[in-house]
């Protein structure tokens, strides 16, 4: 696979390190895969196993003492006094038992020695970080999540997530929104949605990789989100996780086989390139207006609009979108919206995709992707969904399912 972005993984070569040391971020394990094959699975299966996420972790701190050190502070950093507390007893306790920064990692995930190893292995080749919520009582990420995201990671070209890993910090937000003369309710909005705990998720080389964190979204009635001009991904688990495989919905009257929390995931990987696909790393990206994105460039804006969407085979529109965006199963809402199912029907139902919009298909290949097709789930071998049984259907019912 073409190695991209050449230029940035040689500044990040860490001086502590061997001058034959590979850099951080080569994106060599957790491959693109443009297969079905992890699409299909649920959420137990489908991601790679500790034995290769150690050897990646060795691959990477090879001649590098400090950097699994440097690497668990980072993903382990906040700023909550509450965290901060349990943390240092983290800390305690895996010094009295001789234990280092894995030590630390593993207590943060609540003990989960697998997935410990899976973030800090993300984090070193695709320079994703993935950390609970900046509130300890918001419900966390599990293991099944930390699964889940890495096959999500694996669907994006390298030459993307170049993209993402040039993102700068904002540094002083007010005189950003004095300079372009921002004021009123677009000011209060913009400062509403910036992260207060924005130092906790900046990098040494000084940027922002891509963040995966739990929340509440807007008001907590979305399932995910990404505010314009960011790359964290904000998950409202409570509904997230209803698109989990062996869950149900009464009101569609299906099961679902599949994860289909990665069609979710992916749809929000979209606004994160959308944000981003212009990127070139030299100007300051501001939130919201000011930065030129997929969805609002002239030319492509045409394309987007006239795209006619495939219904997903989960139905998960109508489970999860609100009905005034959605025509008859099919996106007829925002232009960012549509554009990120765009982005995620490309990937993983392209045939339906390419038969309803052929001119829309070709412009995503050509423009978007750079030539990269995908295999999606008409490739499966088993079944995505089935109906639901009658105990199903009897218990389901005064629940409101």
């Amino acid at each position: 696979m073409r190695r991209s972005g050449t230029w940035l993984l040689a500044c990040l070569t860490l001086a502590t390190g061997s001058a034959f040391a590979e850099p951080l971020f080569s994106q060599r394990w957790f491959s693109l895969q443009t297969d079905a094959a992890t699409i299909c699975t649920d959420h137990q299966q489908g991601h790679l196993p500790a034995t290769q996420l150690r050897a990646i972790i060795d691959h990477y701190e090879a001649n590098t003492p400090t950097l699994r050190q440097r690497a668990v502070a980072y993903l382990t950093r906040h700023s909550h006094p509450d965290w901060q507390a349990l943390l240092a007893e983290h800390s305690q306790d895996c010094r009295q038992q001789g234990q280092g920064p894995l030590c630390r990692l593993t207590a943060y995930w609540q003990g989960d020695l697998d997935t410990a190893l899976r973030v800090l292995a993300l984090f070193y080749d695709t320079k994703t970080a993935i950390k609970q919520a900046e509130t300890p009582d918001t419900p966390r990420f599990q293991r099944h999540h930390v699964r889940l995201f890495e096959k999500a990671l694996r669907k994006l070209p390298p030459f993307m997530r170049d993209f993402i890993t040039r993102a700068r910090p904002i540094r002083n937000l007010a005189d950003v929104l004095d300079q372009h003369n921002i004021e009123g309710p677009t000011r209060t909005l913009i400062q509403e949605a910036f992260p207060h705990d924005l130092d906790s998720w900046v990098w040494e080389d000084d940027t922002l990789p891509l963040s995966l964190t739990p929340g509440e979204g807007f008001h907590g009635n979305v399932v995910a989100q990404v505010f314009s001009g960011s790359n964290r991904i904000v998950f409202t688990l409570k509904n997230f996780d209803q698109a989990m495989a062996g869950n149900y919905w009464k009101d569609i009257g299906l099961n679902y086989l599949v994860d289909f929390r990665l069609p979710l995931v992916i749809h929000e990987l979209g606004h994160v390139i959308d944000n981003f696909h212009f990127w070139d790393g030299d100007q300051t990206l501001y939130f919201f207006f000011w930065y030129h994105k997929v969805s609002n460039d002239i030319v492509f804006m045409r394309q987007i609009k006239h795209a006619t969407l495939g219904l997903w085979p989960s139905r998960w529109f109508e489970a999860f979108e609100y009905l005034w965006e959605v025509n008859n199963g099919r996106y007829n809402g925002k232009i960012n919206e549509k554009m990120a199912e765009l982005f995620a029907q490309y990937m993983l139902m392209p045939d339906t995709l390419r038969e309803l919009s052929p001119a829309a298909y070709h412009w995503l290949r050509e423009a978007i992707f750079q030539g990269i097709e995908y295999q999606g789930y008409r490739h499966c071998s088993t079944p995505l969904t089935r109906p639901l049984g009658f105990w199903q259907r009897l218990i389901a019912r005064p629940l409101g399912r």
